[in-house]
């Protein structure tokens, strides 16, 4: 086991080939390779493959070394914070940290806590890194409702706007979970309605669900919104959230724009 390195003699714990194979194994045996080899570039990058947390017992030089910060933090997220304080401002080597670790987002120059897509990726991975945000991201209805998504506990750091009375549709644990709309860039499933009729019993649909392009037709009651309609297309999908295009529409309808009428896009 690479850990057993802490009770070789001190002349192993400068051999070369005995620190490749330790560091292989466990990672974190890097903290007892000699000074010479913690800023050997190929023993720190096999101890950060093994451990990204490793990053912390490399020579400073190499906890600067981009490749293989990007390494570490893909490893584990939280290793950004061994690293040089300039790869905290790099937008590459933050978007590999949050992705895998979405609270590394603390760690994040400011400018980064405000990129919308690094803030995305962090509170997918992580909803509670919500709190690590902008608070111009706190107060965006999207950023908020996929942090609660996978967190309904992401809510507390959501801007008051957006928890209050203010806000159409107001954000609840039940507003979360009952919005059927996925956000842009989470690889959701589309579904496309190609019509929309007004009836005497309410407005008929038709659509067309999921890669297989499975057809779907039915009627909904006059007063139904854009949400009952996603839900039954959710439902027909069977899992996650959906991409809902509309009649003559290109781009998917918005989760912000659950609650508005359907009838507003019958043809």
């Amino acid at each position: 086991h690479g850990g057993a390195l802490q009770f070789a003699a001190p002349e192993l714990c400068m051999d070369r080939d005995i620190v490749l194979e330790a560091v292989r194994q466990d990672g974190s045996a890097l903290r007892f390779a000699g000074e010479n080899l913690r800023a050997d570039r190929e023993v720190v990058i096999e101890a950060v493959r093994k451990h990204g947390m490793a990053l912390q017992f490399a020579a400073v030089e190499l906890r600067g070394d981009r490749d293989i910060v990007i390494q570490a933090v893909q490893q584990e997220g939280w290793a950004l914070g061994c690293a040089a304080i300039e790869l905290c401002s790099d937008y590459e080597v933050m978007l590999e940290a949050v992705r895998q670790n979405g609270r590394a987002l603390g760690c994040a120059d400011p400018a980064l806590r405000a990129d919308r897509d690094i803030v995305l990726a962090a509170v997918r991975q992580n909803g509670r890194a919500l709190g690590c945000a902008d608070a111009a991201l706190r107060a965006d209805f999207e950023v908020v409702l996929e942090a609660a998504r996978q967190s309904v506990a992401a809510l507390e750091y959501a801007s008051e706007d957006l928890r209050s009375d203010r806000s159409d549709p107001v954000l609840t644990p039940a507003s979360v979970r009952a919005n059927p709309f996925a956000v842009g860039g989470s690889g959701a499933v589309v579904c496309s309605v190609s019509e929309l009729t007004a009836t005497d019993c309410g407005i008929a649909f038709r659509a067309s669900v999921g890669l297989g392009g499975r057809e779907l037709k039915g009627t909904l009651p006059w007063g139904t919104s854009l949400r009952h309609l996603g839900a039954q297309l959710r439902i027909e999908e069977g899992k996650g959230y959906i991409y809902m295009v509309l009649p003559g529409g290109v781009a998917p309808v918005r989760p912000v724009d659950v609650n508005k009428r359907l009838a507003l896009f019958v043809s």
